[in-house]
């Protein structure tokens, strides 16, 4: 047999569904987990060929879909659980860790989650020191760049993702 013969490989939703419950259970590493879901589905989209349309490709795929959702509320509420005290503790490159782990739309997700559980009087000296440390941040990037236009923060010494995650932060809670 030539090492480029393809092989063909059938799988059912039942096997498919098996073999999904057998992939969570068997590691407590969330995100290995969430992946190794998000490959399952790609692998089988890519390589289905002609069943792409049948009601037994939509099915094996609902199911993957559907463990893969699962996986990500996991994955969300761990973060949550992260972001809550690093909000609270104002621990800058703790939000900008989860941050970067996170969609734009899960972190605004996760932030929305989290900002309900303050309470007012935390938010608003949450928002002076976000407004503080981003205005500090651009005003020292702007100086070490040497152009009234330009920001450097890798000359100021000061992280993108931290001042991205910041940002971000700054912009949910705008209007509080």
């Amino acid at each position: 047999m030539s090492p480029d013969k393809p092989i063909t490989l059938k799988i059912s939703a039942e096997q498919i569904d098996r073999f999904c419950d057998e992939l969570c259970r068997g590691s407590s590493n969330i995100n290995r987990k969430h992946a190794s879901l998000i490959a399952l589905e790609g692998f089988v989209i890519r390589h289905a060929a002609s069943d792409t349309h049948s009601e037994a490709f939509n099915r094996i795929i609902s199911i993957i879909q559907g463990f893969s959702e699962q996986t990500r509320q996991e994955l969300l509420e761990s973060y949550r659980q992260q972001l809550l005290p690093a909000l609270r503790r104002q621990q800058v490159e703790e939000i900008a860790r989860i941050h970067k782990a996170l969609s734009r739309n899960g972190f605004d997700q996760l932030l929305e989650q989290c900002l309900q559980q303050i309470p007012e009087t935390n938010l608003q000296a949450l928002q002076s020191w976000v407004e503080r440390w981003c205005n500090k941040a651009q005003t020292s990037a702007q100086q070490a760049s040497g152009y009234p236009d330009a920001l450097n923060f890798a000359a100021a010494a000061i992280s993108l993702q931290e001042y991205q995650a910041m940002c971000e932060l700054k912009r949910r809670l705008g209007p509080i």
